[in-house]
């Protein structure tokens, strides 16, 4: 595979094997025409070299070596505050490939993939083009501030935009994510990371989600007077689920647009946990018997819980994309998935997959008994003016 746009990458191989060593330097130079490239043949020589201002970005690190192994470092290497991308080589067990990939999240490490020995020249071509089509997290910028923020609500700079949804058996298009975005002055147009966890610090998230709420139902609107009558999914933070007139407010503005109730999915963050419990169950299940559905999000992350899925009012269960794109060839990561579908399944809840990324990601959805796909594979983020268009292009291909 030959590529010439990497040549920005300082790489650091760890690795107490120097046949190894060897081996994958010769693969990074032929087929990647790298050139800066720092090897180790321990743990305390990788943090030597990791600690001086040479900018390393890249970091291939066997998980046993002698002394210090490689899971003791991920621990130093993220005590020195290291943004680069990370790649995993090992030939111990795929169960424990599994923990410590999980366990580098944890670390907040740039966790981009593992090799697994025997090395394969093949195995770094899924490296490559993570690196290829993701950002490391050197190069994101700091989070808005709230002046930032509010100024976008009063200027009416927040923007949706709308992925959609396919059924996976049928093919059949029937709803849209709404994603929120916001215009900025000097960034244009900024990605939610940036602000809308600052957002949640504070009641800015009501607006921002009301905001996003009021522009999708007028656009489920002007879809539905072309013939599309789908589903249209919004976010709500738990914070907003603990207003106490949320579910009104809801009501309120399906009335005004004129959208049926039946038409509005709420999706439930499930990354992050409402404090007021109470006030979100009453949230949602009177929402719920008004006829929205409900969806839990990002299910799979690390505060998923089966509890929640008995607890909450659900019609869909979202597996988070990690399900898909990080772990998919792992055989612990199958049988997560086969046991949340199962469950999903008994307690008649439907499940959406995210992160269909590529039609081996879709074949795989499929054969688990997915119900609904979603990913760039089906399309991207996309304005509203857009849907029409990609609907047609869609319906025609299937």
């Amino acid at each position: 595979m030959e590529n010439h746009g990497f040549n920005w990458l300082n790489v650091l191989l760890i690795d107490d094997s120097k046949t190894i060593l060897a081996y994958v330097r010769k693969v990074l130079e032929e087929n990647y025409h790298l050139k800066n490239i720092f090897t180790a043949t321990s743990a305390a020589d990788g943090m030597l070299v990791l600690q001086q201002p040479n900018h390393i970005n890249l970091l291939f690190l066997d998980l046993n070596m002698p002394n210090i192994d490689g899971i003791q470092l991920l621990s130093q290497i993220a005590e020195l505050d290291y943004k680069g991308y990370i790649v995993i080589m090992s030939g111990t067990s795929l169960q424990v490939v599994s923990s410590v990939e999980i366990l580098a999240k944890e670390y907040d490490l740039n966790y981009i993939g593992t090799l697994l020995k025997p090395l394969n020249e093949s195995d770094f071509e899924k490296i490559f083009a993570k690196i290829g089509n993701s950002r490391s997290k050197q190069q994101e910028i700091d989070t808005l501030r709230d002046y930032e923020i509010i100024r976008a609500l009063k200027n009416n700079d927040i923007e949706v935009l709308y992925q959609p949804q396919v059924d996976i058996n049928t093919k059949e298009f029937i709803g849209v994510e709404a994603l929120c975005r916001m215009h900025h002055p000097r960034l244009g147009l900024v990605s939610p990371n940036l602000f809308i966890n600052k957002a949640e610090e504070s009641e800015l998230i009501v607006h921002i989600t009301l905001a996003v709420l009021n522009k999708s139902l007028a656009d489920w609107k002007k879809w539905y007077q072309h013939g599309i009558n789908i589903k249209l999914a919004v976010n709500a933070s738990p914070i907003i689920l603990q207003q106490a007139d949320f579910t009104d407010t809801v009501l309120k503005l399906l009335h005004q647009h004129n959208v049926p109730s039946n038409r509005l999915c709420i999706e439930v963050t499930e990354g992050v946990l409402a404090q007021d419990k109470k006030q979100e169950l009453v949230n949602l299940n009177r929402l719920n018997l008004r006829g929205v559905e409900i969806a839990l999000d990002d299910f799979g992350q690390e505060n998923s819980t089966l509890e929640r899925l008995q607890k909450l009012p659900l019609t869909y269960l979202k597996l988070d994309k990690s399900y898909f794109i990080d772990q998919k060839e792992s055989l612990a990561q199958r049988s997560l998935i086969n046991t949340s579908i199962s469950i999903a399944n008994k307690l008649n809840i439907k499940t959406i997959a995210e992160g269909v990324e590529d039609n081996d990601v879709l074949h795989l959805v499929t054969e688990l008994g997915c119900d609904i796909a979603q990913g760039f594979y089906i399309g991207k983020p996309m304005a509203a003016k857009d849907i029409l268009p990609w609907y047609r292009q869609w319906h025609a291909n299937t």
